[in-house]
């Protein structure tokens, strides 16, 4: 993936902030230090740092994660 950030869709957007407010469980896959991940997760809150976009949330086993939104594929 390119460094530059690129917008996500706003549906996809107010998907996520649904599922925090909800805290209904997301199916996604996600790059992390250069490894994709697959995971039922929480969705924790959205984020802007330095004109990029980012989810925090907990994976099944408790451990939370950040990732740029460009780097996440939802899979439900």
């Amino acid at each position: 993936m390119a460094d530059l950030y690129t917008p996500i869709a706003c549906a996809l957007y107010d998907r996520y902030e649904r599922a925090i407010l909800t805290s209904s469980p997301l199916t996604i896959s996600w790059r992390e230090a250069d490894l994709w991940h697959q995971d039922t997760v929480v969705a924790l809150a959205l984020e802007t740092a330095e004109g990029q976009e980012f989810l925090s949330f907990e994976d099944r086993g408790h451990r939370r994660h950040k990732a740029r939104l460009d780097a996440i594929r939802l899979l439900d």
